[in-house]
């Protein structure tokens, strides 16, 4: 009776997804051309693996980025080595002196709304982004003291110390309105997102689609199609009837087993290492953690080898460190697996261990969040599991409510290592799961070399006093990204940053 009522619910929902798609898109490809006579095609169909949270970057997941950046900009461009360039909307910076940053704006840029794009809207960007209680990156920008805007081009930033990374740090940050954002608030600007990207807000159906449209006015190179239009689909058997229904023209996020399917019915599949790596976060503040030596067990416990071979098939990458934030990266120091020495510290005690994850929200997060489960088991811990939806779980993450074990996605939108020392691993963190002032001073410490190069050694000592001695993170793998296209769908281009670019996609 239960496994009937399963599938019938699966099959609803696949009906129910189909139905979508095809109210929110009609029509079958084509092109025609606008008024200057350049060809463009058919909206895109995109289908996600989740909705998403919310649409305001300032306080939003960069998981939701993906739909977000069709209208947004981020105030620095990155290029193939995931480095800043001059080619955004910030076209140059200096470093006058150790503790200040000089920016140059792109002249006679706009919002869709018609608000100048210019440096006092991207002085009042960062201000939201370091001063919301809510932002995202808070903790990142903690360090900027004063952020003014004496010209229309140019944004004066100063540090209490200095700090390598700014520009860094900025290809993260995505524009917003000055006036429209105040008008409008988190809530109302996440209801319908005003940019100055290649895309503007086209309209959305609450819990069912969210759609943009070509923006004529673009200030760059101006999109090769009418628009996207985003759904969603919860279960990879949805995502992958979907795309090989021709339902849609793109199908994220397919899990190995649906990838290999898709590929033996003959639709193209993309396959993508991504920087994004999926982390157990043990809080030291909380029992059982609270004990060291139950934290050891814990990493000793989980074999990150038998998760990449045992649920992805391989279609992974087994990842030790933390701070190894480039695909092909490993850092020096690691932790092996050891079941017998971790059930040899957990004794004969019985912890009891609460694991947290995000459901649906990450490829096989369910099998993961077992095997990890499973793991802890051997070793001695009495398990219990607690999925929450990815709102949810940030919500109570950020508010120190999330005790024993969570496991969620590390995502380095911007590729150093300070975006998770500063993320996860100092005192006033996103997490706070590993308060420690030896933490925190050579986190200061390395920001305030000269360069990356510099910084290296200190993030490598960080990573192993955060990973392998105190055993409050436990890295577990590099996810590959698998995506789908129909036939006759081009130009998708995915970045290891988990960032999505549509404008040249055609069908």
């Amino acid at each position: 009776m239960i496994m009937k009522s399963l599938r019938s619910r699966r099959s609803w929902a696949l009906a129910a997804a189909l139905t979508v798609v095809g109210a929110g898109l009609t029509g079958c490809g084509g092109s025609d051309s606008d008024s200057t006579g350049s060809s463009r095609t058919a909206p895109v169909r995109a289908l996600l693996a989740a909705q998403p949270a919310t649409l305001d970057p300032i306080v939003g997941a960069r998981s939701a980025q993906i739909v977000w950046a069709t209208m947004l900009e981020p105030l620095i461009n990155t290029g193939g080595d995931l480095a800043p360039t001059d080619t955004g909307l910030l076209t140059g910076w200096t470093r006058t002196d150790p503790t200040t940053w000089t920016f140059t704006v792109r002249p006679g840029i706009s919002f869709s709304n018609g608000e100048q794009a210019d440096a006092a809207a991207v002085a009042n960007t960062i201000t939201l982004t370091r001063d919301n209680p809510a932002s995202q990156l808070k903790s990142y920008f903690g360090n900027v003291t004063a952020i003014e805007a004496p010209d229309a081009t140019t944004v004066v930033l100063k540090t209490k110390t200095p700090q390598y990374d700014i520009p860094d740090l900025l290809t993260t940050v995505y524009l917003v309105p000055p006036k429209y954002y105040q008008e409008k608030g988190s809530e109302g600007f996440a209801a319908a997102p005003v940019g100055t990207g290649p895309y503007v807000w086209s309209g959305a159906n609450a819990g069912r689609d969210i759609s943009v449209k070509r923006n004529p006015d673009y200030w760059g190179t101006k999109a090769t199609n009418e628009g996207v239009t985003f759904t969603w689909a919860n279960e990879a058997a949805q995502r992958l009837a979907l795309i090989q229904s021709k339902s849609v023209d793109v199908s994220f996020d397919l899990p190995p087993a649906q990838a290999s399917a898709a590929k033996s019915a003959g639709v193209e599949v993309v396959s993508t290492e991504t920087a994004m790596k999926i982390i157990a976060f043990l809080d030291s503040t909380k029992a059982p953690f609270d004990d060291p030596k139950l934290r050891e067990a814990a990493a000793l416990a989980i074999d990150r080898d038998a998760i990449v071979k045992g649920i992805f098939d391989g279609q992974a990458v087994s990842d030790a460190g933390l701070l190894n934030v480039k695909p092909g990266q490993q850092p020096t120091q690691s932790v092996t697996a050891d079941a017998a020495r971790a059930k040899e510290l957990v004794g004969g005690a019985k912890p009891t261990v609460q694991i947290t994850y995000p459901a649906a929200q990450y490829t096989n997060i369910e099998e993961v969040s077992q095997a990890v489960g499973g793991s802890l088991e051997k070793a001695g811990f009495t398990v219990s599991y607690v999925p929450l939806d990815y709102g949810t779980l940030v919500k109570r993450i950020v508010g120190r409510q999330v005790p024993g074990l969570s496991i969620f996605a590390g995502v380095p939108n911007v590729a150093v290592p300070d975006y998770f020392v500063s993320g996860f691993m100092k005192t006033k963190s996103i997490t706070g799961n590993c308060p420690d002032p030896q933490i925190d001073t050579l986190a200061q410490q390395a920001l305030e070399q000269n360069d990356a190069q510099q910084a290296a050694p200190l993030y490598e000592q960080l990573n192993t006093i955060g990973v392998v001695q105190k055993h409050c993170y436990v890295p577990l793998y590099r996810q590959v990204f698998n995506y789908a296209t129909a036939p006759g769908v081009s130009g998708v281009v995915f970045g290891p940053l988990n960032t999505v670019d549509f404008t040249k996609t055609t069908r």
